[in-house]
């Protein structure tokens, strides 16, 4: 896995990547402004954040749909949501030997009724990752 300087995404952008994450399906800044009504974001403030977006690799442009006379780009993440806790949890200096240890952490923090599917889940990967080699 190749390492590149990670940039930190402000409150706002992580408040738009939940967004993609919980849809699941291509957005215009259109579509994001109606799910978005409820936030402060106008169409000028919504653009700097997808450029930001866009250059920090965290989104990619998918296609374009048409509004009225006009087209929108559509976006979709280029990171999903857990790629992009491992990058903060890199970014805060916990390496790859530190793996099992949060893993362990994180079953001690699950909810009982969560601690067996949390551990058959990694059980899983521990075999997907012993058979790739």
């Amino acid at each position: 896995m190749k390492r590149r300087k990670e940039e930190h995404l402000t409150n706002s952008e992580e408040d738009l990547m939940e967004i993609f994450w919980e849809r699941r399906v291509p957005l215009t800044s259109v579509e994001i402004l109606e799910i978005a009504a409820g936030r402060s974001w106008n169409g000028k403030y919504l653009h700097r954040m997808l450029q930001s977006l866009l250059k920090k690799g965290m989104i990619e442009v998918c296609g374009m749909e048409q509004y009225g006379r006009q087209y929108a780009r559509q976006f979709l993440p280029a990171v999903t949501k857990e790629q992009y806790a491992a990058r903060l949890v890199m970014s805060k200096g916990i390496g790859i030997n530190s793996l099992a240890e949060i893993a362990v952490a994180m079953v001690k923090e699950a909810e009982e009724s969560d601690e067996k599917e949390l551990i058959q889940q990694l059980e899983g990967m521990i075999e997907e990752l012993k058979q790739r080699g």
